[in-house]
């Protein structure tokens, strides 16, 4: 009993625990266009709300739309063709304006085509369903041009198949800008064709079967946005490990950020669309010719909140059921009016409220932010606002820095920095390129009081209704402490670089003073033991002969005796220097101790060794040293070996050419002579 009566409660709460199974279809391939999605994903969102999603990847030649309104994807992306498709009395609906401003754009090789009107006969590469961009040719009145279908490839444009081509202002300007193509970018804003970007969309007959599982949908969605605008690092990594690697890591940041600065988070909240302006939109393509007079898209808008009916309407319906009758079509028109009316005040009350606290928000945080908040007009280049955090940073009124030029607010070099970044960007924004809409850069400033400060500005233009710029709004930070410890850091590293390379030094002169005899600056039995041993091993494994020969001074007690210490020290310098200016380069020559001395000679066949020690003997023989008032010569006799012949280790070699030199001593000294087996 006890089984079943938990098999029944665990049937009766399953229905709690089922997601329901939904689609929604991207309008591209995978990237970090779609970031909010993966995040409503993995973060969960989506489960929260009772949905299980499976996203899909755009078929080739296929168009979201569609596949929604078929019915085989519940929620699909899509962009300002929406306003179009409805207009035509398709039953699409916009649930959420996710990119405020739309990315679309035109690519063209600059080298080849400098303005728009030179796209006239031109071959475009363009998608169906690129909607905005057709209505910019016809803006821009360029009639005559063939559509060649998109390939989304940039290596097209790049090798001259096409002359232009769509893209994402997210997207493309990476691909080309890392190939190192010239390119140059059309952008519809420019003619005030400013359209809402990737919008998330279903059909009225979804939201018909659940508006509030819609509600819940976009919900969640909004949700996963606000998480991917805020963690971007981790949501391209995201993306690289179980969406796609078509793109790298810093393609996805770039594509992130851009984005960004279309959504605009900070300014509007994301999903936020407007009535108006998708009728804007809508007229746009009527004016164009794309869509019949004054088109209809009543319905586009999903309420992204439920309405409550009014309170009056209830006891209508209840008690007037006879006026409603007798009036009929008049009650019909004014209700239908006054709903227009109520909608229209209301969504009105609500953006004037929105617009006074965004206001009122703006204001606190410009006053009360630590950074210079300024606006500068481009015609006048005078400022028209400036913040009150410019007394601390600079010393001046607001009145005082509000009468300045942007000349008087830098010095002569940092402005004519700051001329030639704007003309570069106002240049870019003019073709298009609203990339070129923010720039930052470090200026110096002077202080009322004569110094001069470090500043970080960040400007961004300011566009009218025309989509011309017409101001510049900018944030400028006090970084001279930052730039002061930097100096420091700089300094320092520069320090620490130099006292390493003296340590270096000291490390080279210690080492060489660890292998090097003091008085004659030979190489010292030291060094001579470490290196027999490594040419030895050379010598074995790649079959050369090596020689060792040991040379010492004859009677060198007696010039110590007879001329003193110093005398002799003269004899060692001048007897090591000889050997050292008739050595070859690969030759190694040692003090071995006293008045003996090594030289270790690297493929040298033991005939030709003897050979170079006779030589040594003659020129020792020939030197005469002037010390004090007296004339000094000396004698030298020396022992030769050579591997393998007379020894294979360093003791057997040393030990053979010591004999040799042991026999010459005894056989009458200044001599030669070669070991022989045998020989002790």
């Amino acid at each position: 009993m006890r089984m079943v009566f938990f098999l029944l409660s665990c049937l009766a709460i399953a229905p709690a625990w089922a997601l329901e199974h939904v689609v929604l279809q991207l309008n591209w391939k995978h990237q970090f266009q779609f970031a909010g999605y993966y995040a409503a994903v993995e973060k969960g969102y989506f489960r929260e709300a009772g949905f299980d999603v499976s996203l899909r990847e755009l078929p080739s030649g296929s168009n979201p739309l569609e596949i929604v309104l078929d019915g085989e994807a519940d929620f699909g992306v899509a962009a300002s063709e929406l306003a179009w498709h409805r207009a035509q009395g398709k039953p699409v609906v916009a649930l959420a304006a996710i990119v405020q401003h739309s990315p679309l754009i035109l690519l063209v090789n600059r080298r080849k085509i400098s303005n728009v009107d030179s796209l006239e006969g031109s071959r475009i590469m363009l998608a169906p369903h690129e909607t905005e961009l057709f209505a910019y040719l016809r803006r821009e009145e360029i009639r005559q041009f063939t559509t060649v279908p998109n390939t989304f490839d940039t290596r097209d444009l790049i090798e001259g198949r096409i002359d232009a081509m769509s893209g994402y202002a997210t997207d493309e300007p990476f691909l080309l800008r890392k190939a190192g193509f010239p390119y140059l970018i059309f952008n519809p804003a420019a003619v005030g064709i400013n359209f809402y970007g990737d919008t998330l969309f279903t059909s009225e007959r979804r939201i018909q079967a659940s508006p509030e599982r819609v509600r819940a949908f976009r919900q969640a969605v909004v949700r996963g946005w606000a998480y991917a605008l805020a963690n971007q690092e981790e949501i391209a990594d995201l993306i690289l490990a179980r969406y796609s690697k078509r793109h790298e890591r810093e393609h996805l940041l770039f594509e992130a950020n851009e984005l960004r600065r279309l959504m605009q988070p900070d300014l509007v909240e994301i999903g936020q669309q407007s009535a108006s302006r998708w009728q804007q939109i809508a007229e746009t393509y009527a004016e164009l010719g794309m869509l019949p007079a004054k088109p209809i898209i009543d319905g586009l808008i999903f309420e992204a909140e439920a309405r409550k009916l009014p309170a009056w309407i209830g006891f209508a319906l209840a008690g007037g059921g006879l006026l409603i009758l007798l009036v009929g079509g008049a009650a019909l028109y004014f209700a239908r009016l006054n709903h227009r009316l109520q909608r229209e005040v209301a969504s009105r009350e609500v953006f004037e409220r929105a617009l006074r606290s965004s206001e009122e928000r703006y204001r606190q945080l410009a006053e009360f932010s630590k950074d210079v908040i300024w606006t500068l007009d481009l015609k006048s280049m005078r400022f028209t606002y400036v913040s009150p955090a410019i007394e601390k940073v600079r010393g001046l009124t607001v009145e005082e820095a509000s009468a300045q030029s942007m000349a008087d607010a830098m010095t002569p070099a940092s402005y004519a920095r700051v001329q030639a970044i704007m003309d570069d960007h106002l240049h870019r924004i003019a073709a298009g390129d609203l990339s070129a809409l923010s720039a930052t850069c470090e200026i110096e400033q002077p202080h009322k009081d004569g110094s001069l400060i470090h500043a970080e500005v960040v400007g961004s233009f300011l566009l009218d209704a025309a989509g011309q710029p017409y101001a510049l709004l900018g944030i400028s930070r006090d970084i001279s402490e930052r730039r002061r410890a930097e100096n420091e850091l700089r300094s320092a590293n520069e320090q620490l670089r130099r006292q390493l390379v003296e340590i270096e030094q000291l490390q080279v002169a210690l080492k060489e003073q660890a292998i090097r005899d003091s008085l004659t600056g030979c190489f010292n039995r030291r060094y001579l033991d470490e290196t027999l041993e490594r040419e030895l091993s050379r010598s074995r494994r790649e079959g050369y002969p090596l020689a060792l020969v040991i040379l010492d001074l004859d009677f060198f007690k007696q010039i110590n005796d007879t001329y003193g210490h110093l005398a002799g020290d003269r004899a060692l310098v001048v007897l090591a220097e000889t050997l050292r200016a008739d050595i070859r380069q690969e030759d190694v020559l040692c003090r071995y101790g006293g008045e003996e001395f090594v030289i270790l000679m690297p493929r040298m066949p033991l005939d030709k060794a003897v050979e170079r020690a006779e030589g040594w003997r003659r020129q020792i023989a020939g030197i005469c040293i002037t010390f004090g008032n007296f004339k000094i010569t000396f004698t030298a006799s020396a022992g030769v070996a050579a591997y393998p012949d007379h020894g294979k280790t360093p003791d057997e070699l040393t030990h053979a050419a010591d004999t040799a030199l042991y026999v010459a001593k005894n056989i009458g000294r200044n001599r030669v002579v070669e070991y022989t087996p045998g020989m002790g």
